[in-house]
């Protein structure tokens, strides 16, 4: 496969997530199949960069935080498998891999930086 190529297939592969990341079904295996490849040259399109596993998982980690953060009187299990987790458990374990906290001090964090007064200098 040519380097434009497998740019245009990690493009299409990025698209996808964004559309269909909160589906739980939705995991390399599924990319692949939609993209009409095998998943061997998935993971090779993505060879150097990181995984799309691991693309998919920051994706719904990022949007599990963030919506917890703004409403924390909601279940983050409820939160959790709104955006693709089948599990509580697969989402912890990735908060963990990938933020290196549990999924209450993720959302605490989130929390925090909500309340900080922005100085005015950072949005420029």
């Amino acid at each position: 496969m040519r380097a434009s190529e497998i740019g245009a297939l990690r493009e299409r592969c990025l698209a996808l997530i964004d559309l269909y990341y909160r589906d739980p079904r939705v995991g390399p295996a599924w990319l692949a199949s939609e993209l009409f490849i095998s998943r061997r040259q998935l993971d090779r399109a993505f060879a150097g960069c990181p995984s799309v596993a691991e693309i998919l998982a920051k994706r719904r980690l990022r949007q599990v935080v963030a919506m917890a953060a703004h409403n924390p009187e909601v279940p983050m299990l409820e939160i959790a498998r709104h955006y693709g987790y089948s599990t509580y458990e697969t989402f912890r374990a990735q908060c963990h891999r990938y933020l290196g906290c549990s999924p209450r001090e993720a959302r605490d964090a989130q929390s925090a930086a909500l309340q900080r007064p922005r100085d005015l200098s950072d949005a420029a």
